[in-house]
């Protein structure tokens, strides 16, 4: 199995072949990529439609290349990659939550999972800056705040000044943050500047902080670092244990699900 930057599994021989070859140059033209494959230019349209689809590369006018440390998956793509890693880290994260606290919600697809693990708690106070989070807890129990700011239509999440000095005036029990790699040299990463800072904010506010990190994203950097290893109390993750003390220099708690 081939696994690229991204933490995207790849399955499929001819995909593994596609993305060797835009390894080597990308990008590289439908025709240029059916000649090496020695394939019609309509089976690699095919596939290259199902790999934009996985989030595994961009299409753009005939070119396909590889996603830059700045390109950022679509939402609905990154819901379909490994959900029963992420819902079983969502699950450890929610019964971790007690009566009366107060916690924070980042936004990725692991938190949303948490927001709907989220559904059954009662007396619980949640703040967010994702929508996709708050619509799903919006038929909850708990007591919520969507924390307003600048909408950024692609992940639809709030952003800006508005939002970090709103998040700066409150005190958090637990902060749930996602990232888009975690690596031994680069720290926690992110893709968007914006969202890094409302990352950093809540960070700030927060007693305890909880990375929710699936084994798909584990050696990966994106384009902006979000904080340093001794900010992050707990990560939850399903990767190896026997390998993470060597790949990750966190001296604080692990927690494999």
């Amino acid at each position: 199995m081939f696994v690229i930057k991204g933490g995207s599994n790849v399955n499929n021989a001819r995909e593994k072949d596609i993305l060797e070859l835009l390894h080597k140059q990308s990008p590289s033209s439908v025709q240029q990529l059916a000649t090496h494959l020695k394939m019609s230019e309509v089976t690699v349209r095919r596939d290259l439609v199902d790999m934009e689809q996985k989030g595994l590369l961009v299409r753009k006018r005939g070119w396909a290349f590889l996603p830059g440390l700045g390109i950022e998956p679509l939402f609905n793509q990154r819901m379909k990659q490994n959900s029963d890693l992420k819902q079983r880290i969502a699950a450890y994260a929610a019964d971790q939550v007690c009566e009366g606290e107060v916690i924070a919600l980042d936004i990725g697809t692991t938190v949303t999972e948490l927001a709907r693990e989220l559904l059954r708690k009662n007396n619980v106070t949640v703040f967010t800056f994702s929508f996709q989070a708050a619509n799903i807890l919006s038929q909850s129990n708990v007591n919520l705040y969507l924390v307003g700011g600048n909408l950024r239509k692609t992940e639809m999440s709030l952003v800006g000044s508005i939002t970090r000095d709103t998040i700066m005036k409150f005190h958090f029990d637990r902060f749930f943050m996602g990232m888009a790699g975690l690596s031994k040299d680069n720290g926690p990463t992110d893709f968007n500047l914006e969202e890094a800072e409302i990352k950093r904010a809540f960070l700030e506010r927060s007693k305890h902080v909880v990375a929710l990190v699936d084994k798909t994203k584990i050696g990966v950097t994106s384009l902006v670092k979000i904080c340093e290893f001794d900010e992050i109390d707990e990560i939850v993750t399903n990767e190896d244990p026997n390998s993470m003390h060597e790949q990750i220099p966190f001296r604080g708690k692990w927690t494999f699900v």
